[in-house]
């Protein structure tokens, strides 16, 4: 999936904002620490700094909160294991055992979209979401699947879950040892947490944890895996420590450049999880110390349209987790368009491939319009008293779109992505 804001985007960004020249610009350099072996996620903001340190153990699953999403991630940072039960469906539940193990399939995190968890990793596209099956009549989920689940201080676990009520926001999970035994039914209500991406659970305390900040953050410094180089040039996954960019971010590279590069424009945006990543460092085994690059920089685009350039000066390692960058404010927007904007309508599966589900709070009348990045209309049409409606957009590129249902009271919209 490569999702961009292309060009168009970025000359309209420029002729509605403010052009900073440089005596107004305003070099800041921010020391942080993720720690001694990195245990802990930093959460930053490009405006404001560090928002939040939260020690990355203590949850195992977590699942994103959209009530009409079914993505749900490991703790993958922390060494959580996920491993897929070849012999059976759920009806194995009873007999499921751990005979050929070794020959199983490992699933991990998507290293490019937050809501493809390693419990997505399976899906084949609507309405199979890897764990379960989507139910157009509930447009609920129901799980069709059984899992190994290796968890740090706790062991492995057969896992199945078992579904997702969408219209309350709930999961039903079930867990036990291998054998059968200390088995866990558990309810998992995510309406307390719909302001933060994710509600984390802990297997060993059976308890949905608060750990992540509001979305006003645009960078986590974090331990995922990514892609990497083996020594034949072959990508293989690998756990690595580095910056992954909040949901509905946007960022761009560019390599080589001088110390003053400023051409933020020069280069489309994307949102993708790991555009920012880890390979803007290396270990040098001459010196045995870590190497940042100086001719890399990175321009980031955060939730009010603000564009920074962002530069790391310092990696320190793993004794210390200490790190340092340096930003400017490149381009300030007049634009407030909070591409995670507060609205009725609930878009599921975002991104999307083929199938786009659009649910209301309340019955609407109105025009239903898709657009594009550039705002041309790409789709159009009259709904009458629906709060659920289904596109079909297996005919649209790939991008950033925005849809809105506009009847005679109100103006609801929201953002989706086509992958």
């Amino acid at each position: 999936m490569n999702n961009k804001i292309t060009p168009i985007i970025i000359a309209f960004l420029a002729t509605v904002s403010i052009s900073l020249n440089a005596q107004n610009r305003e070099l800041v350099n921010d020391t942080l620490s993720m720690s001694p072996a990195y245990a802990m996620d930093v959460f930053y903001s490009m405006a404001d700094g560090e928002v939040a340190s939260v020690a990355r153990e203590g949850w195992d699953i977590a699942f994103y909160t959209n009530a009409f999403s079914a993505g749900i991630i490991i703790n993958e940072g922390n060494g959580t294991q996920l491993y897929s039960y070849p012999n059976s469906d759920t009806a194995g539940w009873a007999t499921f055992d751990t005979v050929g193990m070794t020959s199983w399939k490992s699933l991990s995190n998507s290293n490019e979209s937050w809501e493809d968890g390693a419990f997505n990793k399976n899906a084949t596209g609507h309405p199979d979401y890897g764990w379960g099956i989507y139910n157009p009549v509930t447009h609920g989920l129901t799980g069709d699947s059984l899992y190994l689940i290796n968890v740090p201080g706790v062991g492995f676990k057969k896992l199945w879950m078992v579904d997702k009520v969408s219209v309350d926001n709930i999961y039903h999970i079930r867990y036990a040892d291998v054998d059968g035994s200390n088995e866990m039914n558990v309810e998992l209500a995510l309406k307390p947490y719909v302001s933060k991406n994710f509600a984390y659970y802990s297997l060993a305390k059976d308890e949905l944890l608060d750990r992540e900040p509001d979305t006003d953050w645009d960078i986590l410094f974090t331990k995922y895996i990514d892609l990497t180089p083996d020594n034949e040039g072959n990508m293989v996954e690998y756990l690595v420590t580095g910056a992954t960019g909040n949901i509905n971010r946007y960022a761009n590279k560019f390599y080589p450049v001088a110390a003053d590069y400023n051409d933020w424009s020069a280069k489309p945006f994307d949102s993708l999880k790991n555009t920012i990543g880890y390979d803007w460092k290396s270990f040098d085994m001459s010196t045995f110390s870590w190497v940042v690059d100086d001719s890399t920089a990175f321009f980031v685009m955060n939730q009010a349209g603000d564009v920074y350039k962002l530069v790391f000066t310092y990696w320190e390692g793993s004794s210390s987790g200490v790190f340092a960058l340096q930003k400017e404010l490149v381009q300030a927007s007049f634009i407030n368009d909070n591409i995670a904007d507060a609205s009725i309508l609930s878009i599921y599966p975002n991104p999307a491939t083929d199938v786009l589900n659009i649910k209301a709070e309340k019955r609407l009348s109105g025009n239903l319009t898709i657009s594009d990045i550039s705002g041309r209309v790409v789709f159009n049409e009259y709904i009458v008293d629906a709060d659920f409606i289904t596109v079909n957009i297996s005919n649209l590129t790939k991008g950033l779109y925005s849809i809105s249902i506009d009847d005679s009271k109100s103006h609801n919209s929201g953002k989706f992505i086509v992958k």
